[in-house]
């Protein structure tokens, strides 16, 4: 059974081991880090998470705090099992995720496609 939550600016969405993420234009990183990390971790320390997808609709470039923040949630993500993560965003922003984050032992994919995504994070 599919488990979701929302929060101001963003979604989650557990369904069959795969956690879906959305990021909507406007979220700061104070509010994400107030209130979607401790959601991220309590599903995480709960439940059997296989991969992730994260869809980023944000408008602001991505500053040194998000990358931190973004490496944060990949080691925990492979200290919890994550073998696959995949992220959804546009242009530069997909580009940058891929070249700066150190994810451990996780397989990354970045597209621009949600459906994609979740196919590939499926395998």
């Amino acid at each position: 059974m599919a488990q979701r939550q929302t929060g101001a600016d963003w979604t989650v969405e557990l369904d069959d081991g795969v956690m879906v993420w959305e990021f909507l234009s406007g979220m700061e990183l104070s509010a994400f880090e107030a209130e979607a990390y401790r959601v991220y971790e309590e599903l995480l320390a709960n439940n059997a998470v296989d991969g992730m997808v994260t869809v980023v609709k944000l408008d602001d470039p991505f500053t040194e705090d998000v990358f931190s923040l973004w490496e944060k949630s990949a080691q925990r993500a492979d200290e919890a099992g994550v073998e696959r993560w995949a992220v959804v965003a546009e242009g530069i922003k997909s580009i940058s995720l891929r070249g700066k984050i150190s994810v451990g032992s996780i397989e990354t994919y970045a597209t621009e496609d949600r459906a994609d995504a979740l196919e590939w994070v499926r395998g």
